[in-house]
């Protein structure tokens, strides 16, 4: 099996090196910094689930899908940035014919709405999705550090499409020591996992502390409530559901079973405004503004949110 990563930020390396060990044959497409480090020092994985260490000629990368070796490829994992989603789309549509035409693109950015664009430029009935709930940090261009993981990544599809096609890709994720697994009810996880980083994400980047301090604080918590009973708004007027029936049996569940095994996971959020980088902020709280618009729906702790980390990320930027 031959995979293309398409992102080589923290979860592309991430996966990609739980692909590796598995035994996967794979392709890092990168920004040029990264693909440099990669072809010089290989791949490093630490952290939960264990070392492991691929070898420059273990796998390829490049910057562009152009600069790979021929034959196609039966799964493309889409990791880049979801501000970047509708570039990405682009490109691999223009590189359909390198890519080939067995791929399955599997998206696996945060927030809600992303497979959409995918859709509509590569088609649905090729277009998967992921949710991820693994905390990945890459401290060296070549290096990445698994600091958390809740529940196995969940692979399948928005537009009815069959969930055995992903299960080769979740079994070499599972024999590389990454649990994986096929759903039918993907839609409902993406939304659980929008609720969990809307409600620690943009918090956490604001306070400058990791997940679990947030659950410390009376007031951090008091917020947390907020965000979760307006996006739980918004999903009764959208159509959506998830697994949890209500914003109480939610936070309930995020207390008691989701924070406790990545409480000390630091949010990509406030990862990227450390950097300097422009954050998902746009795709997590962003997108409930952004539906909660579309019905008429008043959100105003989720606006506030973006609001607030788009003034840092001008600040930090600066």
């Amino acid at each position: 099996m031959r995979v293309l990563i398409y992102g080589a930020g923290a979860v592309g390396l991430g996966l990609g090196s739980f692909l590796l060990a598995g035994g996967a044959g794979v392709a890092f497409v990168g920004r040029a910094a990264t693909v440099a480090a990669l072809h010089r020092s290989g791949l490093e994985r630490g952290g939960r689930f264990g070392a492991h260490r691929a070898a420059p000629g273990d796998f390829e990368a490049a910057e562009a899908v152009a600069g790979l070796a021929p034959g196609g490829f039966d799964f493309v994992l889409v990791a880049a940035k979801s501000f970047d989603s509708a570039a990405a789309a682009r490109e691999l549509a223009a590189a359909r014919e390198a890519i080939g035409e067995r791929a399955l693109f599997v998206v696996c950015q945060n927030g809600w709405g992303r497979a959409e664009v995918f859709a509509d430029a590569l088609g649905k009935e090729r277009v998967y999705g992921a949710r991820i709930i693994t905390g990945f940090v890459r401290p060296e261009p070549q290096c990445v550090e698994i600091t958390a993981h809740a529940e196995p990544v969940a692979v399948g599809s928005l537009f009815g499409g069959d969930r055995g096609r992903a299960e080769p890709l979740c079994a070499a994720l599972r024999a590389g020591g990454l649990p994986a697994e096929t759903t039918d009810r993907l839609a409902e996880l993406l939304w659980a996992k929008l609720l969990y980083n809307g409600c620690l994400n943009a918090l956490g980047a604001l306070c400058g502390v990791p997940y679990g301090a947030l659950a410390e604080s009376p007031d951090t918590r008091a917020l947390m409530g907020e965000i979760a009973e307006e996006i739980f708004r918004v999903m009764g007027a959208a159509g959506y559901r998830t697994r949890y029936p209500d914003a109480g049996a939610f936070l309930k569940a995020l207390y008691e079973e989701l924070l406790p095994p990545t409480a000390k996971h630091e949010s990509s959020t406030l990862q990227d405004l450390r950097a300097g980088r422009r954050t998902e902020i746009d795709a997590l709280n962003g997108a409930v503004v952004k539906l909660a618009e579309a019905h008429g729906i008043d959100v105003p702790v989720n606006r506030r949110l973006v609001t607030m980390i788009h003034e840092l990320e001008t600040k930090f930027r600066a």
